[in-house]
């Protein structure tokens, strides 16, 4: 296998498929919540990207949405992107409600199709798959 050439552009490329996925992860949250009664989805919140690898290549930092999810304005979850350069994965968002903290990594290889999987706060060694069950299950 080739070793990719790590230079600005590449940079910049990662973090349009960041931006790419998360906005992919959040309408599948969307969609799977499509029949909850009054669950909202708010991205109007957003972070700031700034990690060692944009600022090594002189990358400006990005906003990039968090996904809040609400009943009659209550908040049940949060999505909030914690980095796309992450060991062993390819980006780490984490969910926040109060059934507790759950991490949520892309195990993909960049440029393929996102592959979710989801640590609970009871596991943090075995993942499953992202569901749409799972999504339900985090706004009862």
């Amino acid at each position: 296998m080739k070793k990719k050439n790590v230079d600005k552009p590449y940079i910049e490329s990662r973090i349009d498929d960041w931006l790419k996925r998360i906005d992919s992860l959040y309408r599948e949250v969307e969609r799977s919540l499509s029949d909850s009664n009054n669950v909202t989805c708010d991205t109007s919140r957003k972070t700031t990207m700034n990690e060692e690898q944009m600022q090594k290549f002189n990358v400006s930092s990005v906003d990039v949405p968090i996904l809040d999810l609400r009943r009659d304005n209550e908040l049940l979850a949060t999505f909030k992107p914690v980095g796309l350069w992450v060991l062993g994965a390819n980006g780490r968002v984490d969910i926040l409600s109060e059934k507790g903290a759950y991490i949520l990594v892309d195990g993909s290889d960049f440029g393929d199709k996102a592959d979710w999987k989801i640590y609970t706060p009871n596991n943090r060694k075995t993942a499953e798959k992202l569901s749409r069950s799972f999504i339900e299950q985090l706004v009862k």
